[in-house]
């Protein structure tokens, strides 16, 4: 099979015999200069279906040639984090993208500083971080209360913790959730909750490493670790 010549992001994409670019999807394809040759277009739905079309320069549509779909992965790796700052969060998302996470998690702690983000935005970065490092699934991403959601996952985690009691050992992450907190530490509450419900906190050899750093390490550990 032949390589795309652009690959797409479409969530809940439905194939069709012809389909238009949007204006932002056709600046990308000038931005590439493809928009004055024909070449195949692979509109990608994020959930393992791929969509190729034959894009032509004289015409607005593009006409679908064929289909393939990737199975879906049985074991999801997701890692649970605070929210980073500035523009380290788009740094974070290309990275864990392009290792090829399955889902993130970010949480908000009594001492996160960052505690929302744009959701829309977020998934336009992973989308193109997807397309560049040639995904078939896309990172799935949501904010959840670090209290409500560490209490219903409590038997799944591993925190990555300056202090830790424990040196990380790469067998530690199997089957379980790493959980990164905010640069500002944990909160005296949230270190009592981890010690009565005994979550294994675990030190990274090195040094004290940045929230997105220690995210973005996490993932590798998973993806390519575990």
């Amino acid at each position: 099979m032949l390589e795309p010549g652009l690959i797409l992001f479409r969530t809940g994409f439905s194939p069709k015999s012809t389909i238009v670019l949007s204006p932002e999807e056709l600046a990308h394809l000038r931005a590439l200069r493809l928009s004055k040759e024909e070449t195949t277009i692979q509109i990608r739905d994020g959930v393992g279906g791929l969509y190729d079309y034959q894009f032509s320069p004289h015409l607005k549509e593009l006409k679908f040639l064929n289909e393939t779909h990737i199975p879906r992965k049985t074991e999801r790796k997701t890692v649970a984090i605070a929210l980073p700052k500035g523009n380290r969060f788009d740094f974070f998302l290309q990275k864990v993208t392009e290792i090829g996470l399955d889902a993130v998690v970010f949480l908000v702690f009594r001492h996160s500083i960052r505690k929302e983000f744009n959701l829309d935005r977020a998934e336009k970065i992973v989308k193109e971080a997807a397309a560049q490092s040639k995904q078939t699934e896309l990172l799935t991403l949501s904010i959840e209360s670090a209290n409500d959601w560490m209490n219903s996952h409590k038997d799944s985690l591993v925190v990555f913790h300056p202090n830790g009691s424990e040196v990380f050992q790469t067998n530690q992450l199997i089957n379980k959730i790493p959980v990164i907190g905010p640069e500002g530490g944990f909160h005296t509450d949230e270190e009592e909750w981890m010690e009565k419900n005994q979550i294994p906190r675990l030190t990274l050899p090195g040094g004290v490493l940045r929230t997105e750093t220690a995210g973005i390490v996490a993932a590798s550990f998973l993806v390519y670790g575990t």
